[in-house]
């Protein structure tokens, strides 16, 4: 068997080092053990004075081929790298190893290239397969969440990364993850988990105007809404749309392009219903303010690669972006009208943003249609406050992000109240029995550490019951945002008192 490992001349010294390792992995991936020493290393030669020029030709790709016995049965597409022995030999003052060359962009620019080079040759060949190999894994970039979770994507749409077992997946568990989630794979099992971590991106990276996601329910109608302690029974999922609005400036475009290839597939996978939305950079229609770029959309080659992928290009335009906010505003609107400071479709969104994982986080229960979004401080808590309780909980430093100054309601007490009950640091995710009894002042949480404290006179039977449908007695560390420790202590000291009261019946 004569197995040949071909690559492009432009990258032909970076892969020299790492290519035996690579064929190995492959073919062990599928359970076949072969001896590294005897694979041949076939450069194939491309046109081009510098290296630069010969990479950037059209059939030139950041893979190495794997062909046996004159078959192409495997492709690897490499991550970028600082160490690039090709661009140092031909330029000596090279930075070799800067440790900031590419680190955002890991894998995904370029990455169209890889892709299209291997449907063009699955179109001849059924059986071949696609892989990744990373580079530079002695760097911190390798293991930041951002390349954390273009692996999971990768893994996602169905193909490997040869080498993840070099990878830490540690800070996972910051992000809302445990460990045991991704000990059989590390693909994304849910929509609800991909869109929990795009959200967590997003609000660690705001400076950027990041692209995100938000959740739009038709069937919400926020003139039925009230601020009493009624929550929403059994949630109807069919008219709930899911939104992507995203950006294509530089990389970003190919991240967008990995990131709507796999919801898709997840989408499809739970049958939700999933929109694109183009946002150009001149204008941030979230923040609301100009921003200095701009993009028309996705560059030709990548519009190209989604029509070979069957990837949904009706993607809505700037009108629609408008349309959403003005859904939002006019839901304020009537809210004010009405008098209602309760908006569950944006109190959900919000809560999203967190990032936090989408289950109960008492009984681990992921059942969306028996999820629901519970209030740490009550609505009805909120809506009785003075002026002087509002204005005192806005005053603490924490809270100084949430009415924004450049609001034309910042000053209304209406408006401040609207966004303390709908703001996601002021929720979590709970089972509709976790929720009920959460309501019903059953238990609360300890304000600082999370903990479960329930009522002094609850009954046995019902001590018992809570017991055994109770996995967890505390949230998770990442749902205690210094806001959500101010809501939760409001409703610590409510619940305190009817304790007291209760101790002395």
């Amino acid at each position: 068997m004569e197995i040949i490992a071909k690559v492009y001349s432009g990258y032909k010294e970076t892969y020299r080092k790492i290519y035996k390792d690579v064929v190995e992995r492959a073919y062990k991936n599928n359970g076949i053990n072969i001896n590294p020493e005897k694979i041949i290393y076939q450069i194939e030669e491309l046109d081009g004075e510098t290296i630069q020029s010969q990479r950037s030709k059209k059939n030139s790709s950041r893979t190495i081929t794997i062909i046996e016995d004159g078959i192409i049965k495997y492709i690897v597409g490499l991550s970028n790298t600082g160490y690039d022995d090709d661009k140092l030999l031909e330029n000596p003052n090279f930075d070799y190893g800067h440790t900031g060359y590419h680190a955002n962009t890991y894998f995904v620019q370029g990455c169209n290239k890889i892709f299209d080079y291997y449907l063009t040759e699955k179109e001849i060949n059924k059986n071949i397969k696609l892989y990744f190999y990373m580079l530079d894994l002695n760097k911190s970039h390798p293991h930041d969440k951002f390349n954390l979770m273009i692996y999971r994507k990768l893994a996602t749409i169905g193909f490997d990364v040869l080498n993840i077992d070099q990878i830490k997946f540690d800070e996972y568990v910051e992000m809302g993850f445990s460990l045991d989630e991704i000990k059989s794979g590390i693909k994304y099992i849910s929509f609800n988990k991909f869109s929990n971590d795009l959200s967590f991106i997003s609000n660690k990276n705001k400076g950027n105007v990041p692209s995100y996601i938000k959740c739009i329910d038709y069937s919400y109608d926020i003139n039925k809404e009230t601020d009493d302690e009624t929550e929403e029974k059994f949630v109807d999922l069919t008219n709930q749309e899911y939104i992507y609005t995203f950006k294509t400036l530089s990389a970003e475009g190919y991240d967008s392009f990995l990131t709507m290839w796999t919801l898709s597939v997840l989408a499809e996978k739970e049958n939700k219903k999933l929109k694109f939305m183009f946002a150009p950079e001149k204008y941030n229609f979230r923040l609301g303010q100009e921003v200095p770029k701009f993009t028309d959309g996705f560059t030709g080659p990548l519009i190209e690669l989604m029509e070979k992928i069957g990837l949904d290009q009706e993607y809505e335009t700037t009108d629609e972006v408008r349309q959403q906010i003005r859904r939002e505003i006019n839901q304020y609107e009537i809210s004010k009208a009405n008098g209602t400071i309760r908006n569950q479709e944006l109190f959900k969104n919000n809560l999203r943003k967190k990032g936090i994982q989408t289950k109960c986080y008492l009984c681990g229960c992921e059942i969306e249609n028996i999820l629901e979004a519970a209030h740490l401080w009550g609505v009805s808590e909120i809506k009785k406050c003075n002026a002087h309780d509002i204005n005192d909980i806005l005053s603490n430093p924490c809270m100084s992000d949430l009415i924004s100054s450049e609001s034309d309601h910042s000053s209304e007490l209406f408006y401040k109240k609207y966004m303390l009950a709908n703001s996601g640091d002021n929720g979590v995710w709970l089972c509709s029995n976790h929720h009920g009894l959460f309501d019903s002042n059953f238990y609360c949480f300890e304000s600082e550490t999370g903990k479960v404290i329930i009522k002094l006179n609850a009954n046995e039977i019902d001590k018992t019951f809570f017991e055994l449908c109770t996995n967890n007695k505390e949230l998770p560390r990442e749902i205690l945002t210094d806001k959500s420790k101010l809501f939760l202590s409001r409703r610590e000291e409510n619940f305190n008192n009817m304790n007291k009261f209760n101790k002395f019946k």
